[in-house]
């Protein structure tokens, strides 16, 4: 047969006899007697069982997601075909599974690297509820570890009916950011979506969950503790800065080691990081203190006026008054003079202000005697000062007698462990301020506040607390108290608590069931993100009562 000597010579070959395709590679020529008068094409119509099995490819996906419906195999070469018609290639059925299983475990990588690289618990099940994924701030937060929760099922280890994630492999709805309670003592804010497959039937289901246990709780401290009084050394400047993260921290550890220095100071931080208030806390901590604290924001003033603005003017310039006016240098003399947005100062009066510095004289504007002073200067920027010195748009000697300590503040978003302390903080100021009752933050107002980025940083969030305060009836802040773009960015999940029998009007009574009593105490704990004050309002009860059947029924 020529075929053989084909096969010999190029290594494969492809026929198509009626709807057959037939793939022969040189290990086939032992397939083939040695008949001369016996063509192919009529071999192959009595060994239609050589005929190979046909795998249609679609071109325009990536492998193997290319792979359509798979045919059966036999044990010959599974030959590729576009929907259109032309033969594309073919592969022997366990090169083809080498293929896949490679392909199975790259993408089962990719997977269970991205689970492992995110911060928040993933739980991965299939359609019957058998765990698949088990990432390690998973094991964190509900200290179980992967080898005693892979491969079974999740209601092995949490009550299967109230879990989110079994609710969604049959309802099929996407859940966002809603707050749910897997287990006693542990708070957490969910995403969860079902899993589909390529014909929109579910076949399991994937959570993300947020740990907010620490929230909750401390939520609940602060609630408490803001109705006492508050017993802190008020000799101490610093008390009124909060800051528990590194970045907060260190920038307060420094603004206290050169808080008695007179160096200059540039304080770099976004607008309305509280900029302001680290200066006037330096020098409340400084041995300047009884002196003056004045400020000038370069912003706010026009250019032409900065001038006259920091270094006052000389009698008889300007309106012909004999006796002249001092500038804020001058009237800061023995204390500290704060200027903000100092890279707005135009680039004249910047060399006048270093100059002043450097010889500690000031001299008005349209006068020739220097009049000494000991100011120190405080300044601040929302931005590095060094690319602009490298555009010749900053001085580079005010620079760099400015840059001798440079305390940068990090804006409001990278430091939400400190938003529930100051909520508190400015929740009692306002409240004073007003005359008003201290009002209590119901549960998702504080997850809509830790969740929000804060682009206006402590100046807004003073605001949106004032607004609130203001707002607020009956001591409650709520969900509606909130701005409209918070509220757009947290929306209320009512759908979560739809079938829920808490409401206000429902309380505890002595003629109902111990059942029923402890399904009503359930749900207002959830409702209230575990604040037990907010559920005992939301009961009916007062606190202490809460309290007697929490310990009744062991849920402490």
């Amino acid at each position: 047969m020529a075929l053989k000597e084909h096969l010999q010579q190029s290594g494969s070959a492809c026929m198509e006899i009626g709807p057959s395709v037939f793939l022969f590679t040189p290990s086939d020529i032992a397939l083939f007697p040695d008949t001369p008068s016996l063509t192919v094409e009529d071999y192959l119509k009595t060994g239609t069982d050589l005929a190979s099995a046909v795998w249609l490819l679609d071109e325009s996906l990536a492998l193997p997601d290319a792979l359509l419906d798979a045919p059966p195999f036999g044990s010959r070469p599974v030959v590729f075909r576009s929907p259109a018609g032309p033969v594309l290639g073919y592969s022997l059925p366990a090169d083809l599974l080498h293929f896949l299983l490679n392909g199975y475990r790259q993408y089962a990588s990719y997977f269970y690297s991205l689970a492992e690289t995110v911060a928040d618990a993933v739980t991965v099940v299939d359609r019957s509820g058998r765990v698949v994924c088990w990432n390690s701030p998973a094991e964190e937060v509900y200290g179980i570890p992967k080898s005693d929760i892979l491969g079974r099922r999740i209601g092995e280890h949490f009550d299967a009916e109230s879990l989110i994630i079994m609710k969604i492999l049959d309802e099929g709805r996407r859940i966002r950011s809603t707050y749910h309670r897997p287990r006693p003592g542990t708070h957490v804010l969910i995403n969860a979506s079902p899993i589909l497959d390529k014909d929109g039937r579910i076949i399991g289901g994937i959570a993300t969950e947020q740990d907010i246990t620490n929230l909750v709780r401390l939520n609940e401290e602060l609630s408490t503790a803001n109705r006492l009084e508050v017993n802190a050394d008020q000799g101490d400047p610093f008390v009124s800065l909060s800051g528990k993260g590194e970045a907060m921290g260190q920038a307060i550890r420094l603004a206290r080691k050169v808080a008695s220095a007179d160096n200059p100071l540039l304080i770099v931080g976004e607008t309305g990081v509280g900029k302001e208030q680290l200066a006037i806390t330096i020098h409340g901590a400084s041995r300047r203190a009884q002196a003056p604290c004045l400020a000038v924001n370069c912003g706010a003033i026009p250019a032409g006026l900065l001038d006259t603005e920091l270094f006052g003017y000389q009698g008889g310039a300007f309106t012909g008054n004999e006796t002249g006016s001092a500038g804020k240098m001058e009237l800061a003399d023995g204390g500290t003079l704060f200027i903000e947005e100092i890279d707005k100062l135009p680039l004249d009066t910047q060399a006048k202000l270093y100059h002043s510095m450097q010889n500690r004289t000031v001299i008005r504007s349209g006068g020739h005697t220097p009049v000494s002073v000991s100011t120190r200067i405080i300044a601040a920027a929302d931005k590095d000062l060094l690319p602009l010195v490298e555009r010749g748009e900053f001085r580079a000697d005010l620079y760099y007698a400015l840059n001798v300590i440079t305390i940068v503040l990090p804006p409001l978003r990278e430091r939400k462990e400190d938003l529930p302390g100051m909520i508190q903080l400015y929740l009692r100021e306002y409240a004073l301020q007003y005359q008003k009752p201290l009002p209590h933050i119901a549960p998702e107002v504080m997850l809509a506040l830790m969740n929000y980025d804060w682009p206006g940083n402590i100046r807004e969030l003073k605001n949106i607390i004032e607004r609130c305060v203001i707002l607020s009836e009956e001591d409650q802040i709520t969900h509606e108290h909130l701005p409209r773009i918070i509220q757009d960015e947290q929306p209320l999940d009512v759908e979560f608590f739809e079938g829920t029998t808490v409401r206000r009007e429902k309380v505890l009574r002595t003629n109902i069931s111990e059942n029923e009593e402890l399904q009503l105490i359930r749900e207002a704990l959830a409702k209230t993100l575990g604040n037990k004050s907010a559920a005992a309002k939301l009961l009916g009860v007062s606190r202490g009562t809460l309290y007697n059947k929490l310990k009744e029924y062991q849920m402490d």
